[in-house]
């Protein structure tokens, strides 16, 4: 057994999207790669962006320097925030409970009986030693199809790969590189850095339930400290109007410890 903060290294998530089906042809043309781009960016308006609210049930793998481990978790939550991520382990018992909202980050673990704050959710979880590239509000965007939230418009430049088109971004951009198959899926993206953090979007298939694009059913996230974090997508629901409040409230129970990661001092959470 070892710790969430191998497991959750997933979100960075955060929290899905890749190719199935047959080997796509390559399309001709005087500029295929702009064709692919303009591709991606009508997914962007596909019936999805008409959603206010969503639920994604998933589980998730792990596997790192020789340890491994599985997770099963709900997303839920309004694109305007508030967000939660229900963790609970294989058996069905509860592990931890995050919320983010306009406040900022919580992070609720009953086995030790803590809650963890911060107003920045990447470098709250980041305290908890887990290399997340997005917040949940960005994750979410991932989850359902929605790569505008935080993917420019325009691209600095495109380099043609065996699987399609690799697209540099702004130096703006948090994201080194996007790259989407000649259909103009996204197959992968690219964080900065000497040793960068990278997502494989696998696995797509039609969305028969949200009538939007296939969509990836398997997510393969790569950190930097070479943790490989596998997402598998079972069910995308978007929902037309917000969840209620009081469905998205994260309750502490009374005499649980709440610690801000904004103050310096070791970190501990329970194992799985």
């Amino acid at each position: 057994m070892t710790t969430i903060r191998h497991a959750m290294a997933f979100l960075a998530a955060v929290l899905l999207l890749s190719g199935c089906a047959a080997k796509t042809i390559a399309p001709t043309g005087p500029d295929q790669a702009r064709t692919a781009w303009e591709a991606f960016l009508s997914r962007e308006k596909s019936p999805n962006t008409a959603w206010k609210a969503f639920r994604v049930d998933a589980s998730l793998s792990y596997a790192a320097q020789q340890r491994s481990g599985r997770l099963n978790l709900s997303f839920y939550g309004n694109l305007d925030l508030p967000l939660r991520v229900d963790f609970t382990l294989p058996m069905g018992g509860p592990y931890a409970f995050w919320r983010e909202d306009g406040g900022g980050w919580t992070a609720y673990y009953p086995g030790n009986q803590t809650a963890f704050t911060h107003e920045n959710t990447r470098e709250g979880i980041s305290r908890l030693g887990l290399p997340l590239p997005f917040d949940l509000r960005e994750l979410a965007a991932v989850a359902i199809g929605r790569f505008g939230e935080f993917i420019p418009t325009a691209y600095a430049s495109a380099k043609k790969r065996p699987q399609g088109y690799e697209y540099a971004l702004g130096s703006d951009s948090r994201l080194a590189s996007i790259t989407l198959d000649f259909e103009g899926k996204p197959i992968h993206l690219t964080g900065r850095g000497i040793e960068p953090w990278r997502v494989a979007f696998e696995d797509y298939q039609p969305a028969p339930e949200t009538n939007a694009p296939a969509q990836a059913r398997r997510i393969v996230l790569t950190t930097p400290g070479g943790t490989e974090v596998k997402l598998r997508i079972k069910k995308v629901e978007g929902l037309a109007q917000p969840w209620p409040e009081s469905a998205l409230v994260l309750p502490i129970p009374p005499g649980t410890a709440v610690r801000s990661l904004e103050a310096n001092g070791p970190v501990a959470i329970p194992d799985i």
